[in-house]
């Protein structure tokens, strides 16, 4: 096994060209790698590296296994040649001993040596090292063999005679077993050399195979690190290429090309900003020819509306002149002929009277809605309480005609707004309330103000117990010349809550009502809050009829 194993060269990426380079422009055509390809593709070589360190520690491992093996075997095969010559001395003892003695008793470590070597032969040729190692163990067991017919048997059978003839025969026998000591030995030195090769090999193993682990993993940690150094900064220059393009896309740079990376996911995403780029750009058109065409509208529209709203009051107030005259005279006439003509003369009259008085509240109204809508506004503090005062001084018959009671609730605040647009509100709210009153009960009308802190705006409440409003019809009032009644029911052009919506939307406001038929209604209008303190009120005051 080699101790160190050297690593395969790491594929080099080509390195890319700036934008605008002849490279570049070649980008488009060379073939174009995925990311994930790109990502795992520098971490093959460290993987195929701590493979090979692998496999050569699987066959370290294996090669020690089998020294050990080997190590094990020969300390086995030494145990059973040291036995063997400790059964040649115990053998000897007892046959000696005998031969000396002539007791029995020492027969008996005689027999079980030669029985006890038996064995332990047996065992050692049940697994030998080489033939030649099993060769001595047969020349060893061929030796004793011998020594017992030439020297071992005849001495014990010789010192059962005679101890003389017994003597005779004792330097034969030591030659004899010298000679298997002898055999004996050499196989336990030869084992011993097996063994000594086996712990060495094993040795050996162990440090190459240390060796190579740890200058593999060294070295796959190396090229780990460099392979992901390397392919975060592919990743990084891609990235910031793109992120800088994109950049410059949304500052407004949509004819910029994106480079080209190579990698299939970055350019796909670079082809999907210049896509979402070539979008904007057709959406930035469109918007700016809408709004140009919008913009031509609304100066069209203004200039319509002024002329709508000047012929308005030019026609208004130019109306009223003639107008008057007509009344004037009509009246005249009802005066001076009155009961001279017959009576279909006179009831002509009155229609011409009453169609006059029509016209000129008409007439009225429609200067009022043109100049609730006329230019800008000064806003200023305005006390609610004050105006709320005056409207009703100003509806006082209206209110003694109808025998309302009119609560205004204490503490109505200041705000800043415009005191003619709130007082267009206030009267018109409070007169409707008075006119569109219930025949079945007394009127009963409730000015009253609450502040919304989360909108910072003050939302006033006109409310009533008159005939109330279906719901299908709350849009609706609020539109111009927009009756729910007939002329001859309830008067009135049905300009009022134009007017009261316009005004209220000019302080930034909302107008809307809650009702029920035959139950009454409650218009609410906000203000935003310009921070006005409400003045405390310690009293109710209630307008009698």
């Amino acid at each position: 096994m080699p101790d160190s194993v050297s690593p395969a060269p790491q594929a080099s990426s080509m390195p890319a060209s700036p934008p605008g380079s002849a490279g570049s422009r070649l980008q488009a055509v060379w073939p174009r790698t995925t990311l994930s390809s790109l990502l795992l593709r520098p971490f093959v070589v460290p993987f195929v590296l701590l493979g090979v360190v692998g496999v050569s520690v699987i066959a370290g491992v294996e090669r020690n296994a089998q020294a050990t093996r080997q190590v094990t075997e020969a300390q086995g095969r030494l145990l059973l040649i040291n036995s063997l010559l400790r059964d040649i001395s115990d053998l000897e003892t007892g046959q000696r001993g005998y031969v000396i003695t002539g007791q029995a008793d020492f027969l008996k470590p005689y027999l079980d040596g030669l029985i006890a070597f038996n064995e332990h032969a047996a065992q050692l040729r049940a697994r030998p090292a080489t033939p030649l190692q099993l060769n001595n163990l047969n020349r060893a067991a061929g030796q004793l063999a011998r020594w017992r017919r030439t020297a071992g048997d005849p001495q014990i059978r010789a010192r059962r005679t005679s101890l003389e003839q017994a003597a005779r025969l004792v330097s034969t026998g030591r030659r004899q077993l010298d000679d298997v000591r002898a055999t004996l030995t050499t196989m336990r030195e030869r084992e011993d050399a097996r063994l000594t090769a086996a712990v060495q090999s094993s040795a050996q193993t162990l440090r190459t195979v240390r060796q190579i682990t740890v200058a593999g993993l060294l070295l796959t940690l190396l090229l780990l690190l460099f392979a992901a150094l390397r392919m975060a900064r592919t990743v990084a220059r891609h990235l910031s290429q793109l992120t800088a393009g994109a950049q410059e896309i949304s500052a407004g740079q949509y004819d910029r090309r994106l480079p080209h990376s190579g990698v299939q996911e970055i350019d796909e995403l670079g082809e999907q900003f210049q896509e979402m780029a070539r979008a904007v750009r057709e959406r930035e058109q469109a918007l700016a020819d809408s709004a140009q065409a919008l913009q031509a509208s609304n100066e069209q529209l203004a200039h319509s509306n002024r002329e709508l709203e000047q012929f308005a009051y030019v026609a208004s107030h130019d109306l009223q002149e003639p107008l008057r005259t007509i009344g004037s005279y009509t009246e005249l006439l009802a005066r001076r002929y009155q009961g001279q003509l017959d009576a279909r003369a006179d009831q002509y009259i009155a229609f011409t009277i009453e169609a006059t008085r029509r016209m000129k509240t008409l007439i009225q109204d429609l200067l009022a809605f043109s100049r609730v809508r006329q230019g800008q506004r000064t806003f200023t503090a305005v006390d609610t309480e004050v105006l709320v005062r005056e409207v009703l001084e100003h509806l006082d018959e209206q209110v003694r005609e109808s025998g309302a009671q009119v609560q205004v609730a204490p503490g109505l605040p200041q705000v800043q707004g415009n005191l003619d647009l709130l007082r267009h509100a206030f009267h018109n709210l409070i007169g409707n309330a008075l006119k569109f009153r219930s025949p079945d009960r007394t009127l009963q009308v409730a000015v009253s103000a609450t502040r919304e802190e989360d909108r910072e705006r003050w939302v006033f409440h006109v409310q009533d117990n008159g005939i109330g409003i279906e719901e299908q019809y709350f849009d609706r009032i609020f539109g111009v010349f927009q009756r729910l009644h007939g002329v001859g029911e309830y008067s009135g052009s049905g300009i009022g809550l134009a007017v009261t919506r316009s005004a209220v939307e000019q302080h930034g406001g909302e107008l809307w009502l809650g009702s029920r038929p035959g139950q009454g209604s409650t218009f609410h209008f906000s203000v935003p809050d310009h921070g006005a303190i409400p003045r405390p009120h310690p009293l109710q005051e209630t307008v009698e009829p």
